[in-house]
């Protein structure tokens, strides 16, 4: 029955991605490189069929999907400005329809999820932690190297200061992982662990995917994007930085799928 109830609300937000992506709906200057809507409808019927008949194979939807709702994160911090009225420029300017439509696809992307997942084989161990832990160096440090004045795969338009939020983020992830796999991690309340697992992993892929995904689909020709592929350095910059983001957020989920079925005994 409850199988039953999970594959009705999958297929019914699979629906209303399809009837959203289908939509004319307008879109902002912010929102180029974001999925293209039939990658999105792609992605919902490919889902469907995977939600009539689970199969490890369904992760492929559930990988565009992400791609998808690659974009959530900022539409949400516009939001804040937005709603708040805090004097933000451009930046309190969103998408509505278009973040509804992402928001819709993070949540098939996590319907879809929750019937694949029980199928799917998690490496045991606490390795996957550990990873998570050292791949949330990677762009906070590149953050610090380029604005001590290093110039490898540096952007050729970066000039921010010194990376508050970038250590900030850096911090909070590198705990986060060690929660994961570390004896203390199992003194803290189990679901705000898995709250934290399962909302940093749906940030950190739903970026990752939208930026390497789109600079690879705008490689291929496939869509329009703001990478410049005339600038190698850029392209190499977007594939390490951003790539790390991905793996990172792949690693957290694994990491939290291991602890869920872990602590459940």
């Amino acid at each position: 029955m409850r199988l039953q109830r999970l594959q009705i609300s999958a297929l019914s937000v699979l629906a209303l991605v399809v009837a959203l992506a289908l939509a004319p709906l307008p879109g902002l200057p912010y929102t180029m490189g974001f999925a293209p809507h039939w990658v999105t409808v792609l992605a919902a019927g490919l889902g469907a069929v995977f939600v009539v008949r689970p199969h490890p194979a369904g992760l492929v939807p559930v990988l565009l999907l992400l791609w998808s709702a690659g974009g959530l994160v900022l539409d949400v911090f516009r939001a804040f400005f937005a709603l708040t009225g805090i004097p933000a420029g451009e930046f309190a300017q969103v998408d509505w329809p278009g973040m509804a439509l992402r928001g819709l696809s993070l949540a098939a992307c996590a319907l879809l999820g929750a019937l694949l997942l029980p199928r799917v084989r998690v490496p045991g161990g606490p390795w996957l932690g550990y990873a998570a832990f050292a791949l949330g160096f990677v762009y906070p440090l590149a953050k610090l190297y380029w604005s001590a004045g290093g110039t490898l795969l540096r952007p050729a338009d970066y000039g921010e200061g010194f990376p508050y939020g970038e250590t900030i983020m850096l911090v909070i992830g590198a705990t986060g992982s060690l929660a994961l796999v570390q004896r203390w991690g199992r003194s803290l309340p189990r679901r705000l662990v898995l709250a934290g697992g399962w909302t940093g992993a749906g940030m950190l892929t739903t970026m990752g995917a939208m930026s390497v995904l789109g600079t690879f689909s705008q490689l291929l020709g496939l869509t329009q994007g703001p990478v410049p592929l005339s600038e190698p350095a850029t392209v190499a910059a977007v594939a390490v930085v951003y790539g790390s983001w991905l793996l990172f957020g792949l690693a957290v989920a694994g990491a939290t799928l291991s602890y869920q079925r872990t602590t459940a005994r």
